[in-house]
């Protein structure tokens, strides 16, 4: 397997109770050869102190460690101003609220090496949610997203892209035209799938599977935020695009 440079991107925006978890998480990668580029996105908590006194206590990853600020709301604010100061091939989207497993980066990587692959996507595991809901997600993710990924880029409508678990091809991403600021919050995923999968295969796999935080479904309900999820893939799907109003997210469960 080559040893591709991996920029690692965290949007953070009030993410004090979580980003140590992350950042802990990503400091046992069984991948040697990456960097965390982390965007303080305008944060009103102590999200900036925190990563700092992380920084501090892990001086051996002091150089590995990036922090950044970005002024405007939204998730992809945050991700582009990441992205124009990365350095690596590969692109890997991780959220604050996430814990990646040990060889989550080299199975990102090692999956990208397949033949065409531009993007690397996988499942999300609800592992606060309560066992009920965290299996009936798994189970839909694994069962049924990697058919709804294939035909639709089979059928050329693009893919599927889970936004906090992604691995991109730098340079597609650059060509592709970075990501789309206009859109803060829902459908930037789809969106991105949408603008790189001409440029080669999205590989949805369940070998990339990552623990993430439900808060969100706490927040809002479990309907709401699928509902969310579901106009913006079925709009862009159909070719309506995807309405830059309903994209923000008001509300931010913390």
């Amino acid at each position: 397997m080559k040893k591709y440079k991996v920029s690692v991107l965290i949007p953070a925006f009030n993410e004090e109770k979580y980003i140590t978890k992350t950042l802990e998480a990503l400091l046992k990668q069984d991948y040697p050869n990456f960097e965390i580029i982390i965007v303080n996105n305008a944060s009103t908590d102590r999200t900036k102190s925190v990563i700092e006194e992380f920084i501090t206590t892990h001086s051996n990853a002091t150089n590995n460690i990036t922090l950044l600020y970005e002024t405007k709301q939204g998730t992809n604010y945050a991700r582009e101003k990441g992205r124009k100061m990365a350095i690596g091939e590969i692109i890997a989207q991780l959220d604050a609220d996430c814990i990646p497993a040990t060889n989550w980066i080299s199975t990102g990587v090692r999956l990208m090496q397949k033949n065409n692959v531009v993007a690397v996507t996988g499942p999300y595991d609800y592992y606060d949610s309560f066992y009920l809901r965290r299996s009936l997600t798994l189970f839909a993710q694994i069962v049924f997203y990697p058919i709804v990924d294939t035909c639709s880029q089979l059928f050329k409508r693009g893919g599927i892209i889970i936004g906090g678990n992604t691995f991109i091809d730098a340079s597609v991403l650059k060509n592709a035209g970075g990501y789309n600021t206009e859109l803060t919050f829902y459908g930037d995923d789809i969106d991105i799938a949408k603008r790189i999968f001409s440029f080669g295969r999205i590989l949805y796999s369940n070998r990339l599977i990552l623990k993430t935080s439900s808060r969100r479904f706490k927040a809002l309900g479990f309907n709401k935020v699928q509902k969310k999820y579901r106009k913006a893939f079925l709009d862009l799907i159909l070719f309506k695009g995807i309405n830059v109003t309903e994209s923000i997210e008001l509300i931010h469960p913390r």
